[in-house]
């Protein structure tokens, strides 16, 4: 079994997963928004290619975080939803506001059949983003089939990043469900520091732990020796 196990980029994580991910699984990464935790996605992004979209900002902005944090961004190819959503004007001019929730979900799926390589990573930066469109909910549903299937078929790793909300939507729980590993991330203000604790309470066929991994997030994210982490 060893042999079909690979890297998420992050090896406390990979540890914690008895050594790795098995290909074509899909990760669900929900965070706090005051986390910063999407210093996890530049780990995650670091050991094999990887196709990123972007849905909150644009692709520059995210690749300038990126290099000023120190990572490699040469493998790194983004789906820019962004600009298909904000700044392509007949998506309004021609088609009205309500056409554009739908025109994105079309977009997003066919630039995700489009990709043929093997061995590649995926990273949805963000799913909440497509929780809030005005479609029909069997459209969202379909959208997590095939980022499932683009998953399996590529035998990579596929992230989906997800903003914490409470009330949960009911939608995300669908997600949850569908994905084979969810990595939990929070935000703890401690009196002289913020610390993420970072647990894995989901993990098919892997094992579960039942470990917090505390960090602090600053230049990448470094490990808290400040307690024990057990």
């Amino acid at each position: 079994m060893a042999e079909n196990l690979i890297s998420c980029g992050f090896p406390v994580i990979d540890n914690e997963l008895g050594g790795g991910l098995k290909k074509g699984s899909l990760i669900y990464v929900i965070a706090d928004s005051m986390s910063a935790a999407e210093v996890f996605l530049y780990y995650f992004i670091q050991n094999r290619k990887t196709y990123y979209l972007n849905t909150d900002r644009k692709p520059e902005y995210i690749k300038e975080n990126i290099d000023n944090l120190g990572f490699d961004t040469s493998l790194l190819t983004f789906i820019d939803a962004h600009k298909e959503y904000y700044e392509i004007e007949h998506t309004i001019h021609d088609h009205g506001m309500g056409a554009r929730d739908y025109m994105i979900l079309d977009f997003v799926e066919k630039q995700l059949g489009a990709i043929k390589e093997k061995d590649v990573n995926l990273v949805i930066d963000n799913i909440t983003f497509f929780y809030y469109l005005e479609v029909k909910r069997v459209l969202i549903q379909e959208l997590i089939d095939v980022l499932y299937n683009t998953a399996k078929k590529t035998g990579g790793l596929g992230f989906i990043f997800g903003i914490k909300d409470e009330p949960r939507p009911s939608i995300e729980n669908e997600v949850i469900n569908r994905c084979d590993v969810v990595l939990d991330i929070s935000s703890v203000k401690k009196p002289d520091r913020i610390i993420t604790e970072l647990t894995i309470p989901k993990a098919r066929d892997r094992p579960i732990r039942g470990t917090i991994l505390r960090f602090k997030v600053e230049k990448g994210v470094i490990m808290d020796t400040s307690r024990e982490i057990a």
